[in-house]
């Protein structure tokens, strides 16, 4: 298959089977299973010539070891034997090979060579658990930026090759190391972190994680071609800069398969990767293909759908098919079965086109493991009924190593407060004082923006505190405790609101109460430049102006426009109808804005 490859206007001369004789020594049946789809095996060819046929800013053998242990935690015996003979050839001796196939601690290895694969195993499991702290902890072990980038994208390669390993079942190209189920538990902390600065122990920050440099089109020719595909150049390419070979075998791949429309449409391409990166937790991704699908001519709703539940979408039922089985070879990989092939073929998709559905889904886990490894920043806004559903989503997908040792995804969300939750369940009762005294302030300024009264705020935290006190026994950890706080001071708010139903009702019909309502000063404003005001006193300035606001335009405002409820979660808060929960936004966002009005400027030329 040697001679010239397109890739969205750029071309390169390239013969994926002599890259991988030399690289391997052989073609893998790995490759040799994408036959029908010649494209995806240049792209696949790339990407294994840019990460690992060659020494990087780590080292061949580095890098393999990541690749092996990968493979083996996912209990992947074809991605196994292909990396276990790739370390064979580079000398590395048996035993060590099925130390590092069994439990990577028992290698041998240092503990920098440890703490890299602690943070690759750690990404692959459960990337979205990946902070700054955790690149923080390879820099202290002395690993570059250029090498933690590699590392990542090692890792989403592994990631890759597994992916199209499940779907593909190819025949072993050597005889793999025997693979035990494991305990694969985390090398014990103080060896990791010990020589972290104190700095960068404390609180978490969020991406990006690696520096980049800014390149722009005339510097690097390959971004005027996302331009032209895209429509913009995604923070996902620019996080990258830093390495641009890998970047350019990146590109080389996402032109070969989700270019082209021979086979499935963009938009069927575009709606696998929304509907994986929503299973894989993927907030950015979610966010950039919900955007692209918009780009195609879907509504923003049908978009935001797939992200929350694809089959509650209007697709057809070979469209949700295609989701279904790209969803369970996506994170639910462990029960992906030959028969889902099957079933895609029962409705009309030919070889080819189930064969593109693989690779879409496979890119899409390598790009989804690249962005959380490196926290690349969103270019859009992350559709806020999917985050909202997050944890929930949490609580529902399945485990991905459903073995001893495995941890699930809701059991690694970070809580500050999990230690003093467990001694208060534990039965140290005085504990729960500390816990009290954390969050007072968080509690209060949920309760005041509700209430508007002082008083009134003073009584519900109590009520809140006396509430979580009986209750912390049932609390399961599927969200902070924090969160859980402030849901038990929404609700006891809302109860008040009620209560003052003789005087101010919250459930009245809004078609005939102000019907009269016109803002009279709505003219777009913008920062006083001659005033000034800092952040702090903007904030100021609109907290006060919600205070102001009649209470059910303000409970609406604050769990919609605040907490960022959906509409439909904040018509079951109050009892509402969905129309009559959009009146009172649109209401109360008028009135706050009429109400800020006086304290910014209406033009250039003056001050109001």
């Amino acid at each position: 298959m040697p001679g010239m490859s397109e890739v969205g206007g750029w071309q390169q001369e390239f013969d994926p089977f002599t890259v991988l004789r030399e690289g391997f020594g052989f073609v893998p049946n790995l490759l040799h299973a994408q036959a029908a789809l010649p494209r995806a095996i240049a792209a696949h060819a790339k990407l294994e010539e840019a990460l690992c046929f060659r020494d990087g800013a780590l080292p061949r053998i580095c890098k393999e070891r990541i690749l092996l242990s990968i493979a083996a935690d996912r209990q992947d015996s074809y991605c196994t034997a292909l990396t276990s003979a790739a370390l064979a050839s580079l000398g590395v001796p048996q035993a060590q090979i099925e130390s590092l196939a069994s439990n990577y601690r028992d290698a041998g290895l240092p503990d920098s060579d440890l703490a890299l694969l602690k943070f690759c195993l750690k990404l692959s499991r459960n990337g979205s658990s990946i902070c700054f702290e955790d690149t923080e902890v390879l820099r202290a072990h002395g690993f570059g930026n250029e090498a933690i980038i590699e590392a990542v994208v090692v890792t989403a390669l592994a990631v890759y090759r597994c992916t199209l390993s499940v779907a593909l079942a190819p025949e072993a190209d050597c005889k793999p190391p025997l693979l035990r189920p494991k305990n694969v538990s985390a090398v014990p902390e103080s060896t990791l972190t010990a020589s972290v600065p104190k700095a960068h122990q404390k609180a978490e920050r969020s991406g990006p994680f690696v520096p980049a440099p800014y390149l722009s089109s005339n510097e690097f020719e390959e971004f005027a071609i996302v331009q032209k595909s895209h429509g913009f150049i995604p923070n996902f390419f620019r996080a990258q800069t830093l390495r641009p070979d890998l970047l350019q075998a990146e590109l080389y791949a996402v032109g070969s398969i989700l270019m082209p429309e021979d086979l499935l449409t963009r938009a069927q391409k575009e709606s696998i990767l929304l509907a994986v990166s929503a299973a894989n937790l993927n907030s950015y991704c979610v966010a950039v293909h919900c955007n692209m699908l918009r780009g195609l001519g879907l509504s923003a709703e049908e978009a935001d759908q797939i992200a929350v539940d694809h089959r509650l979408s209007n697709l057809s039922s070979a469209d949700m098919a295609l989701l279904d089985f790209a969803v369970k070879l996506g994170p639910r990989f462990l029960e992906f079965s030959r028969e889902d092939a099957a079933q895609l073929q029962t409705l009309g998709f030919t070889q080819q086109q189930i064969l593109e559905g693989v690779a879409v889904t496979a890119l899409n886990n390598f790009a989804n493991t690249i962005q959380m490894g490196l926290g690349v920043e969103p270019d859009f806004e992350v559709p806020p009924v999917f985050e909202h559903r997050k944890m929930k989503l949490l609580d529902a997908t399945p485990t991905l190593m459903p073995r001893e040792g495995a941890v699930s995804l809701a059991e690694t969300i970070q809580d500050a407060d999990a230690e003093l939750v467990a001694e208060v369940k534990g039965g140290n009762l005085e504990v729960f004082e500390e816990l009290a005294r954390r969050h007072t302030q968080l509690i209060y300024r949920a309760l005041i923006a509700i209430l508007g009264d002082v008083a009134e705020a003073q009584d519900a935290m109590q009520d809140t505190l006396l509430s979580a006190f009986k209750h912390i026994g049932g609390f399961e950890g599927r969200s902070k405790f924090s969160t859980w706080l402030v849901s038990i001071a929404r609700n006891a708010a809302l109860q008040r609101l009620r209560a003052r139903r003789f005087t101010e009702s919250l459930d009245s019909d809004d078609a005939d109460e102000d019907r009269n309502f016109r803002p009279r000063q709505i003219a777009a404003w913008q920062e006083n430049p001659e005033q000034c005001y800092s952040r702090s006193e903007i904030q100021r300035l609109v907290e006060r102006g919600l205070l102001e606001l009649p209470a059910k335009y303000r409970t609406v405002v604050m769990l919609r426009d605040v907490e960022h409820f959906s509409t439909e979660d904040v018509a079951r808060q109050l009892r509402l109808s969905v129309p009559a929960v959009k009146t009172r936004l649109l209401r109360g966002r008028l009135m706050l804005r009429e109400w800020l009005v006086p304290y910014m400027t209406r033009s250039s030329k003056g001050v109001a």
